[in-house]
């Protein structure tokens, strides 16, 4: 039992193990899957709706009564569905920022955003 009692504690721990990590502001940026950010000549849902465009988007399933995020109150163009707002849906930027790099949506593009 003396012997049990003397070792050492032999977890190994991952570098982003939010046990070890946690409240030290250390480990992956929350942001890291965020989409460039771009100013367009339009809104959103201005922008999705022109065929051109929605016919380059994969439109999300029917999400029915699910709520997509934190926000239950914010309704998202894009889904159709509540939980956040269509200037922070992730899966229409991610779309937009392609069709950005692509080329595609260069009529509609003001400037890019740095945030």
């Amino acid at each position: 039992m003396e012997a049990a009692a003397g070792k050492k504690d032999q977890r190994v721990y991952h570098p982003y193990d939010p046990r070890k990590n946690k409240g030290k502001g250390e480990g992956r940026p929350r942001e890291s899957n965020r989409p460039p950010r771009y100013e367009f000549v339009m809104g959103l849902a201005d922008l999705i709706a022109i065929p051109n465009i929605a016919a380059r988007l994969k439109v999300p399933e029917e999400t029915s009564d699910k709520v997509l995020g934190p926000k239950p109150d914010m309704w998202c163009e894009f889904h159709k569905g509540f939980g956040h707002s269509i200037n922070s849906c992730l899966s229409l930027g991610h779309q937009l920022a392609e069709l950005v790099k692509c080329g595609f949506s260069k009529d509609y593009l003001l400037e890019k955003r740095t945030g």
